[in-house]
This record gives C-alpha cells, sequence and structure tokens, in this order.
C-alpha cells in the first residue's frame, strides 16, 4: 500500500472511531449526577417560586434540555443534534459562560483562549524536547558516572511529582528569591499581547513548569534507546573503524533510536494540552485549561463534550502524523 492510501484510510477510521469516543462521553456526561440547570440558575436572581420555576423552564428550554412543551428532550436525540452541529463545524453554545442572557459561542471562546494555550504548549515542548535529549544523550553516554546517576535521581524525582505539586513548588521558590508568585493578573494579557513585556513576564514559570513536567520521561527513553543502540553490533564496527565519538553517536545511534522517541513525542502532545489545564489553572493563565475546568466544574456540557472530542481528535492526528514520520526517519518502513 501506498503512503497515500495509508493516510486516506487511516483519516477515514477516524470517524467511527471518534463517533464511539463521542458517543461514550456524551452518554457519561448526561448519566452523571446533578442539575446543570440549576449551575445556571445562580446567575439569575429570583424572589420567588413563580419566578424560580420559570427562570428555571426558560433556562432549560434554552440550554435543549427541556422541548417548548414542557418535555424532557431525551438524551440521544440531543447526542444526533450534537454530532449534526459537529458535522457542521459547530461545537454549541456555552451554558455557563452568557453575553446578555445567551450562550456564547463555545468555538468563539477558543478561538479567543488557544492563543495562550498554544503559545504556552510550543514554547513547553520544544524546551522538554531539546533537554530531554540532551539529558539523555550525557546519561546514556556516560552511564553510571556521576552526572548519570544524578540526573537519574532527579529524573525519579520528577516524574514522581504530581504537576500541580511542582508548579506550587516552583511559585513558592520564585517567591522566596525574587518575590514574585507568576500568579497572572490583566496586566499580563493588554492588547497587542506579542508586544506586552507583562505577558513574557508571567509566561516564565507555567512554561518552566510544563517545561519540566514533559522532559521526565522523553529523557529517560532517550537514555534507554541509546544504551540498547550502543550496544548493538554495527556501533562497536564503527568505533572499530575509527570514527570519531560524537560522528557514532549523532550519525548512527541516535537515528537509530528516533522511532521510539518519535512515538513518545507524538503522543505527548495532546498530554501536554491536558496537562496544561492544571498549570493554567495554579497560575491563572486564561487558556482552554481554565476554560475547559471550568467547564466541567460548572457542569457546562457543551464545554465539557467540546473538551472531550478536541483532546481525543487531537491524539488521534498525532499519532497518524507520528506513523509518517516513520517514513522519513527509516526508509526501510513501508506502508
Amino acid at each position: 500500500m501506498s503512503l497515500k492510501g495509508f493516510i486516506i484510510r487511516r483519516t477515514i477510521y477516524i470517524v467511527p472511531v471518534m463517533l464511539g469516543i463521542t458517543l461514550m462521553n456524551f452518554t457519561l456526561i448526561n448519566i452523571s449526577p446533578g442539575d446543570p440547570v440549576i449551575v445556571r440558575l445562580g446567575l439569575i436572581h429570583c424572589d420567588n417560586d413563580e419566578c424560580y420555576n420559570a427562570a428555571y423552564n426558560r433556562e432549560a428550554i434554552e440550554m435543549g434540555l427541556l422541548n417548548n412543551d414542557m418535555y424532557t428532550v431525551p438524551w440521544f436525540n440531543r447526542y444526533i443534534s450534537f454530532v449534526d452541529d459537529l458535522l457542521h463545524f459547530d461545537l454549541g453554545k456555552s451554558w455557563y459562560y452568557t453575553q446578555a442572557g445567551e450562550g456564547i459561542p463555545i468555538a468563539k471562546i477558543i478561538g479567543e483562549r488557544a492563543i495562550y494555550t498554544v503559545v504556552l504548549n510550543i514554547l513547553s515542548f520544544i524546551f522538554s524536547l531539546l533537554l530531554a535529549t540532551a539529558i539523555g544523550v550525557v546519561s546514556a553516554t556516560r552511564q553510571n558516572s556521576f552526572w548519570d546517576r544524578s540526573l537519574t535521581v532527579a529524573m525519579l524525582l520528577g516524574y514522581s511529582m504530581p504537576l500541580f505539586w511542582l508548579a506550587k513548588l516552583l511559585m513558592l521558590l520564585s517567591f522566596e528569591l525574587f518575590n514574585f508568585t507568576g500568579v497572572a493578573n490583566k496586566d499580563a494579557f493588554k492588547k497587542p499581547l506579542f508586544l506586552n513585556p507583562n505577558f513574557y513576564k508571567y509566561l516564565i514559570l507555567p512554561t518552566l513548569a510544563l517545561t519540566l513536567g514533559g522532559l521526565v520521561f522523553m529523557a529517560r527513553l532517550v537514555r534507554s534507546q541509546l544504551l540498547e543502540i550502543l550496544r548493538q553490533d554495527y556501533i562497536t564496527t564503527a568505533k572499530a573503524k575509527g570514527l570519531d565519538n560524537r560522528a557514532v553517536i549523532y550519525k548512527h545511534a541516535f537515528r537509530n533510536g528516533l522511532l521510539p522517541i518519535v512515538t513518545i513525542i507524538g503522543n505527548s502532545l495532546p498530554g501536554l494540552l491536558a496537562g496544561s489545564v492544571m498549570i493554567e489553572s495554579v497560575f491563572g493563565w486564561p487558556g482552554l485549561g481554565t476554560v475547559f475546568l471550568e467547564g466541567a466544574l460548572f457542569r457546562d456540557y457543551p464545554m465539557m463534550m467540546a473538551t472531550n472530542t478536541i483532546f481525543p481528535l487531537l491524539f488521534l492526528i498525532a499519532r497518524l502524523l507520528t506513523d509518517i514520520t516513520y517514513v522519513f526517519i527509516d526508509p526501510r518502513i513501508r506502508y
């Protein structure tokens, strides 16, 4: 099968997988306890039961939970409506984020907040990849040395730390050293954003926390993969021919060890977005992570479904891109 045929087939497979994922998530969200209408009514002031009941029915109809005849809309009908909107690239309207009594379109919210999460995740991913590669190569080429043992202990400690706790430790350390907690305020997000020095100031700690959380596993993988390859016969042969040690590592060993590393990198991209949910909540960063977390806390079903649709879709796309990358790394691979 050609690479083009493989891409077409894998792209088609994404459709039924996403349908299954959205159906499962929609079912679980709707059978979970709690009444999202009551949460929304917290934004409305009523003095008596009649006002409250009228407001409840009005909001339930607006949210699509009741029809105009005051009958409950079956969850499967609402799922069909969700899929229909999704096919028209419409994520619906938020139940929690409202304006003039009407829900704000989720696509608009994501469009406004995405820039903050994209910048945070791209910077963290680049730094994680560069540091993980450097640490992994140093540890593998100097096995059992002081540097290797020190880096191994540091990575194990980092791997055992929950991401939110690591963020809190960085916040505490920054406060002790610089009297700066890193919790963002409105001055950090004044437009134009990229010309605002406060934006970069408040970006430092979230980026550092997400970088440290992401590099540990990748560094361990680079180390273990290089150690395995450095024991291969062709590496011994290359050294016996008198090749420079740097050429042996980067031209022969490192390239042959890229396949599992690329796999982990591809799978970690959606994971960075998931990790940014915790980081953004700790540092008050107004990205998608904060929006998605508030959607879950306030039972914003459309926002929760948007979250549970975007994350799996990103993961499937990342896996597809990873498989395509294999061909360029190792020409022996054919689809």
